[in-house]
């Protein structure tokens, strides 16, 4: 049975870890879900500002000419002229002012290209003369540049350019054979300048930015970038990739990303961010791949197996261990149980330790002797009731002889007059005949009314010294009681503690149900007990005190108590019995507790 128990215990833990184990995973799994999203969403932010901050440095070059007349004058010359005539126009603006440093757009565009560490480089192209002016940072020079090309061509690439402002470097007039043919990733803002007094589109800014600087920038502000970003156009156009997968593409999965925060099929199931930059037209997309979460939790996944085989094994081993140790003193209990079953009630357990084996050896112990006492109890109890029953049948020896003969005394005192002597010798053949009586179950009714005339013919005797109350519940009347219980109670009071020479003597009887039980009350205002004699009385009841042979005398003032008391336990149970409250002087009270049962029932 025991192999049993320890095989279906494994199943169960091995269950409860395996179970434990994907909980704890899928707890974790989601933390790394959130924190790798979370981290990805705040690289997003990052890349954004950075966008922003590009979008506005421009927008602030411009304004700047716009703001100031000599700048945008200058600029204005400058895209409707020729370029020869564009230097003696700035030769003249600097004869006029004889200022040693006379401002113009191209110094304004330096100055804005050593603020902005990511502008690879600025071009202005004139749609009047078609030819562009490049302000380039590495080679620290700027060029003049004139479309050669048909002017179909040239009017296709402004149109273009004109539909995208932010694209990707690389289909561009501006982007000389060399620029071509290298590798470095770029994308360009353009943005077309009109004249501030006729608002015509005279030309366009283009500024070119490197995509490595942008992630240099990133990584320096976001050591650890989680997932891919990407940066996208309104149109859907890839101008960063930080896999370089989807640069100068239009980006398959656009319109998916409306479903942030679930799991989307892109290339692989993967969750999105997805940030506006504002003003700038730009989308910052991160994407967190499975395939990312799931190198983060492999290390946990083969941990978390490990761990749960270890429990399980040290489970197993344990479970053995304390299984066999149980297993053996079971059947030691079971041999000394099999010794009890064939008669040797003198087998005694001896179980080492205090669990809960140690306390059902102890109660099994406990229980043997317990039923070898009961046995001697039992054998007592039958030679007492024997013994009792020898008497009865003494008793009982021609009771209608006693009848006939009471009943002579009695109408002789009737026709002599003595009507007491004639009533009183009626109650006592009454008594006499309820005494005789073979049961030794009766109802409380009966009991009560044979303690009822045995105070009557007390009453005639003393001529009214003694007043009697009797109460009795009617749902108690038909309730069954073991015979002369009440009335050896009453007798004693008679005997011991009745005040003849007084005249207020009184006697209370009640019985009342309370719950299942009924309780018995002869109360008095008696001669009461002595407190020494309460304490002997107090052990006897409680069965501490050991009775003496003079003790046993029918003279001793509490033997009927002793007697009656132990013929309830003896009947009832333990539980039941009597209890004594006495005081020297003021009375006694005797009560009495029987358990309820019907008629007929003991």
């Amino acid at each position: 049975m025991f192999n049993k128990i320890i095989l279906l215990y494994s199943a169960v833990m091995m269950v409860l870890f395996v179970t434990a184990a994907v909980l704890v995973y899928q707890y974790q799994l989601q933390r790394i879900i959130r924190e790798e999203t979370d981290a990805n969403m705040k690289t997003a932010q990052v890349l954004s500002i950075y966008l922003n901050r590009q979008y506005e440095n421009i927008q602030n070059t411009i304004q700047q000419i716009y703001g100031d007349a000599t700048l945008s004058d200058d600029l204005v010359y400058f895209l409707n002229n020729p370029y020869e005539n564009y230097l003696g126009y700035r030769l003249n603006q600097f004869t006029k002012t004889n200022e040693q440093r006379l401002r113009s757009y191209s110094t304004l565009v330096k100055n804005y290209m050593e603020q902005e560490p990511g502008a690879k480089r600025v071009s202005i192209y004139s749609y009047p003369r078609k030819f562009g002016m490049s302000f380039e940072r590495e080679k620290e020079k700027q060029q003049l540049q004139y479309e050669s090309d048909s002017d179909g061509s040239w009017n296709n690439w402004l149109m273009t350019r004109r539909a995208y402002t932010w694209d990707t470097v690389g289909n561009s007039p501006e982007a000389d054979t060399t620029e071509k043919s290298s590798s470095i990733p770029m994308y360009s803002y353009r943005r077309e300048l009109q004249d501030p007094w006729t608002l015509d589109r005279i030309g366009m800014l283009v500024v070119d930015f490197d995509s490595k600087q942008l992630a240099s920038w990133l990584s320096s502000r976001v050591p650890a970038t989680h997932g891919q970003m990407l940066v996208m156009t309104s149109q859907g156009k890839v101008l960063y990739d930080s896999t370089g997968e989807y640069v100068g593409q239009d980006y398959p999965y656009r319109y998916e990303l409306n479903t942030a925060g679930k799991w989307i099929d892109l290339d692989e199931p993967s969750k999105i961010n997805v940030l506006d930059t504002g003003n700038a037209g730009l989308t910052v997309i991160g994407v967190v791949s499975k395939s990312t979460i799931e190198a983060s939790t492999g290390s946990l996944r083969n941990t978390l197996i490990l761990i749960t085989l270890l429990f399980f094994v040290a489970s197993f081993v344990l479970t053995s261990t304390v299984m066999r140790k149980y297993s053996k003193k079971i059947r030691r209990i079971i041999v000394s149980m099999s010794r009890i079953g064939e008669g040797d009630l003198s087998t005694r357990i001896q179980m080492p330790g205090e669990d809960e084996l140690q306390q059902i050896s102890q109660r099994f112990n406990d229980m043997c002797e317990r039923l070898e006492q009961y046995i001697d109890k039992m054998y007592t109890s039958e030679i007492k009731q024997k013994h009792a029953e020898l008497v009865a049948l003494q008793s009982q020896i021609n009771p209608h002889f006693l009848y006939n003969t009471l009943e002579s005394i009695r109408m002789k005192a009737y026709s002599e007059g003595a009507r007491d002597v004639g009533k009183m010798v009626y109650s006592l053949s009454v008594m006499f005949k309820g005494m005789v009586k073979k049961d030794t179950v009766i109802t409380i009714k009966e009991e009560i009314e044979m303690c009822s005339i045995y105070l009557d013919l007390l009453q005639i005797r003393y001529e009214g010294r003694i007043e009697v109350a009797i109460e009795v519940e009617p749902a108690v009347n038909g309730c069954s009681i073991i015979k002369l219980l009440v009335q050896p109670i009453v007798e004693n009071y008679m005997v011991h503690g009745f005040r003849s020479l007084d005249e207020d003597n009184r006697v209370r009887i009640s019985a009342l149900r309370e719950g299942e039980r009924i309780i018995i009350t002869v109360q008095d205002n008696g001669n009461g007990i002595p407190a020494e004699r309460m304490q002997e009385i107090d052990k006897m009841l409680s069965g501490s005190y050991q009775l003496s042979s003079n003790l046993m005398e029918k003279s001793n003032p509490s033997i009927g108590l002793i007697n009656v008391h132990d013929r309830i336990r003896m009947n009832y149970g333990e539980e039941y019995g009597l209890s004594v409250s006495s005081e020297p002087g003021k009375g006694t009270e005797v009560r009495m507790e029987i358990p309820m049962l019907k008629e007929g029932i003991l």
